[in-house]
């Protein structure tokens, strides 16, 4: 038996609410592959249906980190439902691909189908008001960072990145794309081992994915603010265009 499941089998032996319990399914790295030293163990314990209460906790066990969340399925259903509001696969990529260690009454199966049903779904797409408030924040963004390298700011570096990782989530919304988390972005738009192992479609445009990760290696601050000004021309371009003369926005107030 490999030491991470002797671990997890000595956390489960310890379990206190094992009447509870109406399931248990392992996921993340350990499954899906590539481990790291930090990976940690991630554990969903299914409630029986219904039981009304949840946890969510970290044990070390053997050196491994255990991180567990003991759920009932009234409320894993919620996090599918609330994860896909905010363009996001989080729980249903967890459950799509775990691997059931017990499942006494169904009830993993029967969600692993749902999140498999929701990772299918589309996720909606931007309205026109919406739209325009993000080709003009798009715009603001852009202007705020050639004005701090002009006055020679000494936080445009971190303003920098920041202002990339807004962007690519802008863009995102205009494409009804998945919101991928910043620490993973990089991996989303350059590596086919990734998207396998957290079931993702490869980024829609690839000549954004070239410039963007172009754009992260920029080392002096003349750069930055170039690679900026050409992503974001870009994306202005790709969501219709933009002129910052005479914008306007009218809409009803809100009730």
């Amino acid at each position: 038996m490999e030491n991470w499941r002797k671990a997890l089998k000595i956390f489960l032996e310890d379990w206190p609410y094992t009447s509870e319990l109406a399931g248990v399914m392992v996921c993340g790295s350990y499954i899906t592959g590539n481990p790291s030293e930090r990976s940690d163990i991630d554990v969903h314990m299914v409630l029986k249906d219904g039981e009304d209460w949840r946890e969510r906790g970290n044990r070390l066990v053997e050196g491994y980190l255990i991180e567990y969340f003991c759920n009932p399925p009234a409320q894993i259903r919620k996090y599918f439902e609330g994860d896909h509001e905010e363009r996001s696969t989080h729980a249903a990529v967890q459950f799509a691909t775990g691997e059931i260690l017990f499942d006494h009454e169904g009830t993993i199966g029967v969600l692993k189908k749902e999140a498999l049903q929701w990772l299918q779904r589309p996720f909606e797409q931007t309205g026109e008001t919406g739209v325009e408030f993000i080709k003009y924040a798009i715009w603001d963004s852009a202007d705020n960072l050639l004005d701090l390298y002009e006055k020679g700011g000494s936080d445009l570096r971190f303003v920098y990145f920041n202002s990339l990782k807004e962007l690519f989530n802008q863009y995102c919304q205009f494409l009804a794309v998945e919101q991928i988390p910043f620490y993973q972005i990089g991996a989303y738009l350059s590596d086919e081992t990734y998207l396998k192992k957290y079931l993702k479609d490869p980024f829609p445009d690839k000549d954004f994915s070239s410039l963007f990760l172009k754009s992260l290696s920029a080392g002096t601050e003349e750069e930055m603010v170039s690679y900026f000004e050409k992503l974001s021309s870009y994306v202005l371009v790709k969501m219709g265009g933009f002129t910052i003369d005479g914008w306007k926005l009218k809409s009803p107030i809100e009730k």
